[in-house]
């Protein structure tokens, strides 16, 4: 899997663009530089990963948790409809904060929602 890490227009947030399979062979590094510690808030574009599976799930769970207790910010962004199913099915939609893409989640980061 492919990561790409550039600044969010909100202050200390990382937007992480990944491209492939979002597996357990492909998520060490990827999670290694989400605890980095002066990571803070976390924007993840998952606009082209063809393919998600439980550890790839794990791992956005395990951030989410890590920002919730941190207060800090998190959102998924650019879910294809084969990673919303995935959502669904392990009923996460009700948990994550999606949004269709990076500039929604940003405009909910402003508003506080």
């Amino acid at each position: 899997m492919d990561v790409v890490r550039e600044p969010s227009r909100i202050a200390d947030v990382t937007v992480y663009r990944l491209k492939g399979p979002f597996t357990l062979s492909t998520m060490f590094d990827f999670q290694a530089d989400l605890r980095k510690p002066e990571r803070k808030g976390a924007i993840i574009d998952l606009t082209d990963v063809s393919y998600m599976d439980s550890a790839g799930l794990g791992v956005l769970l395990g951030h989410y948790a890590h920002t919730q207790r941190g207060g800090h910010k998190f959102a998924l962004a650019g879910i294809s409809p084969r990673l919303r199913t995935l959502f669904q099915i392990t009923h996460t939609e009700q948990i994550l904060p999606i949004f269709e893409t990076q500039a929604d989640a940003e405009k909910s980061f402003e508003s506080g929602s």
